[in-house]
């Protein structure tokens, strides 16, 4: 069984501007520091404004992700929580995996992160920039003027047919003995479910009850990792949302 990580959303943002000339951009690097946190962020390949939309008038678009990055600096998961027409994802889905990232660290110690970053897409112009965004509330809470058959957004628990029903459910394997200390207790993980109802970037919102051992945590998001739901659905269209799943850690009695 792989080894879980415990993976931490942080109000870090990436912005960088995607534009439509055809010339070879050599790779951008940037090293964002925030809330403690230094990131180094390469990108290799830069994704291309669709022709497709440009043929159809389409001069700018924006895409939302979140990243899953593993304290080695690995890219382990990542999704589309937002964009203006899904080919934009599309053209970003092509060269993300030859992006590079350096480890991330907290306060100098290696630790894996949930990176939201932010793509704008322009028609026109040569030039790629980075800036800090103001987070991922500020990210999610934009409107843009596209049909809703092409875009991609998280949809609203409130809004979907019924709420999501899990098919597939591992627990946590773990030995009283290890919930001795942290009897009681229980962490609270955010997680996305995808349009084929597979659990994407499952990672601790927060613990209560005392100290949790980070090897329950560890435990339980990896059991997580392994759910699987009906595809949750807004009007019999398949959606992609965030929820939360709470897990004691009790011993057996």
């Amino acid at each position: 069984m792989k080894k879980a990580t415990i993976s931490i959303l942080l109000m870090i943002g990436l912005l960088f501007h995607v534009f439509g000339d055809d010339d070879d951009i050599m790779p951008y690097e940037h090293s964002i520091s925030s809330e403690d946190v230094d990131l180094l962020f390469k990108v290799m390949l830069q994704p291309k404004f669709p022709e497709s939309l440009r043929s159809q008038g389409f001069s700018s678009g924006r895409v939302h992700l979140l990243l899953e990055l593993h304290f080695d600096g690995e890219l382990r998961d990542w999704i589309v929580t937002y964009a203006s027409h899904r080919d934009f994802a599309k053209s970003i889905e092509r060269v993300i995996e030859e992006w590079e990232f350096g480890p991330p660290k907290r306060k100098g110690k290696p630790v894996s992160l949930i990176v939201p970053v932010e793509v704008s897409f322009r028609a026109s112009g040569d030039v790629v920039s980075f800036n800090a965004t103001n987070g991922l509330n500020h990210m999610m809470s934009s409107q843009y003027g596209y049909s809703s058959f092409d875009t991609i957004k998280v949809a609203d628990v409130d809004n979907l047919d019924k709420f999501p029903e899990p098919v597939y459910v591992v627990r946590p394997k773990v030995p009283n003995s290890l919930i001795r200390k942290s009897d009681g207790s229980y962490g609270v993980f955010r997680f996305f479910i995808d349009t084929e109802g597979r659990v994407r970037l499952p990672h601790v919102d927060h613990v209560r009850g005392g100290k949790v051992d980070v090897r329950l945590l560890e435990a339980a998001q990896d059991a997580l990792e392994e759910w699987e739901f009906i595809p949750p659905t807004v009007r019999g269209k398949k959606v992609i949302v965030e929820l939360k799943q709470p897990f004691l850690f009790q011993r057996t009695r």
